[in-house]
């Protein structure tokens, strides 16, 4: 009996002594490295090199929360942003990161996915587009284009409306034409975003029109508008101050629309500075976005892109734009 107690007292002993070494080990590793668990780790001068040419080589990056020159813009703006395009510097930055409404600025990624299908044959600018019903636009203070079930317009012109005038019917004409449906549109729409960087916006619709699920910010809208320049038919769009085009009817006549753009340094309600030129733009005005405006713009030969929503209206916006093209000099 005495020798089976001693036995167990033995084995007990060693049973913690052996957690004890297991426990204590634990401590020394995640103290401290010692030279018992050190590695030596070389690099084979044969191995291939990289430099940076992602992301924040070709992109202004900025830090969550960080603003940049806020002052101008922090009472009454909704969101800001300016981009040096030469360097990739943000000049100013005013709630570029928090979630905004787009308004019709969304028009410009409907663009993007439409000029995608133009570059991969999948449809042309000169293919003609007959309607298969009235589009389902029934806000009545929306921009809409008198066409309805039976017209026939090309896609050139569709652009041209969509992007010019804001025709918001146009928006959903182009995505039926292009995706099927506005919703399998519209998941193109976020793929592009996504493949562009521009993570942080979701698209419901192709117009803009207020959906509290339809959201971006004003840094990806810099990504997308930039997005935009590299499309011969967008900077064409976006160079007119007039602009006519014709569709046919239901009743297989000709009609015409006559259209100036929404911008108003293009159609003369604000002046353009002599020493700027507008490469690619879009406005948008909804009751929760507020006046919204977003540009590539050429000051003095530099590239820079901007974007504005403004919470209290247009000549607000318009002046707005202008403190932004002084900080360029």
């Amino acid at each position: 009996m005495g020798k089976a107690i001693i036995y167990y007292i033995l084995l007990l002993i060693a049973a913690i002594g052996a957690i004890g070494y297991f426990v204590l080990d634990s401590i020394n590793f995640n103290n401290h490295y010692e030279e018992r668990v050190s590695v030596s780790v070389s690099v084979d001068s044969s191995f291939p090199t990289f430099e940076l040419t992602g992301y924040q080589s070709q992109n202004a990056v900025l830090q969550i929360g960080q603003d940049i020159n806020p002052d101008l813009f922090a009472d009454d703006t909704y969101a800001t942003i300016m981009i040096d395009n030469e360097t990739n510097e943000p000049i100013v930055a005013y709630n570029a990161l928090r979630r905004i409404y787009p308004a019709s600025t969304t028009k410009v990624m409907t663009a993007l996915v439409v000029c995608d299908a133009l570059n991969e044959g999948k449809i042309s600018l000169d293919d003609q587009v007959t309607l298969q019903h009235d589009t389902s636009i029934t806000d009545e203070s929306a921009m809409k284009s008198s066409l309805g079930k039976g017209c026939t317009i090309s896609v050139r012109n569709l652009l041209y409306g969509m992007l010019m005038k804001s025709y918001n019917d146009f928006a959903v004409i182009l995505a039926e034409y292009v995706g099927g449906t506005e919703a399998d549109f519209c998941q193109m729409m976020n793929n592009k975003a996504y493949q562009i960087g521009a993570t942080a916006s979701h698209f419901v619709n192709p117009h803009g029109l207020h959906e509290d699920d339809h959201y971006t910010t004003a840094y990806d809208m810099y990504l997308i508008v930039r997005e935009a320049k590299k499309h011969e038919i967008i900077r064409e769009i976006d160079s007119y101050n007039t602009f006519t085009f014709s569709y046919i009817d239901a009743n297989g006549y000709e009609q015409s629309d006559s259209i100036s753009p929404t911008n108003q340094f293009l159609s003369g309600g604000y002046q353009l500075p002599s020493n700027i030129t507008m490469e690619t733009w879009k406005t948008g005005t909804t009751r929760k976005a507020g006046s919204c405006l977003v540009m590539n713009v050429l000051v003095n030969n530099n590239s820079y892109t901007l974007f504005v929503a403004d919470s209290i209206g247009p000549d607000d916006l318009y002046g707005k734009i202008g403190t932004l093209f002084n900080m360029t000099n």
